[in-house]
């Protein structure tokens, strides 16, 4: 039974200027379908749930769950956090994936209604929210994606993101 979200073989390694990194074991031709959400293997929080979610944390843990979770534009005022090696996708602009968007979007979902992260949750297990191959990526290529172009995270999450005084200027040398 798989328990991860990757289609193909992949390897967790270090890089030399931005921690850990996810490469292909694996040619993977473009347009493949890499990686997908798992039940079991994320979650997603509103305001009231994050707030929750971090407050117990020290500033170290907080600052982790921060910088390892992300918005997505058709689901607004809710934040991801992926459990398997797929957290650890790097940004680049010469990205190797992107979400699947050429499946239709599930139908809007109303973000203050009874029920929506269940429906949340349920729409990012369907292909659209999978990654996907956007050129052919040989053995040993970086698993990497194009944070400006596919996240889109909530005011709530941009503002306690700054409270926390993080530094991400990191990503403009990948830009």
């Amino acid at each position: 039974m798989q328990t991860d979200g990757f289609l193909y073989r992949y390897a967790v390694r270090e890089t030399s200027d931005r921690g850990l990194a996810v490469f292909a074991e694996e040619p993977i031709p473009k347009g493949s379908l890499v990686w997908r959400f798992m039940p079991g293997q994320f979650a997603v929080y509103d305001e009231a749930a994050f707030k929750a979610h971090i407050g117990p944390l020290t500033e170290e843990q907080a600052i982790y769950e921060l910088t390892h979770m992300f918005g997505v534009a058709d689901f607004p005022n809710c934040v991801i956090r992926v459990f398997d090696a797929g957290v650890l996708f790097n940004h680049a602009t010469d990205h190797t994936l992107a979400s699947n968007y050429g499946v239709p979007p599930a139908p809007t979902l109303a973000a203050r209604a009874p029920g929506y992260i269940d429906q949340v949750t349920e729409a990012l297990l369907s292909d659209r929210y999978a990654m996907m191959a956007v050129r052919d990526i040989e053995v040993g290529d970086e698993f990497t994606n194009n944070y400006h172009l596919e996240l889109d995270e909530p005011a709530f999450f941009e503002d306690i993101y700054d409270s926390y005084d993080i530094d991400d200027s990191y990503l403009k040398r990948f830009a």
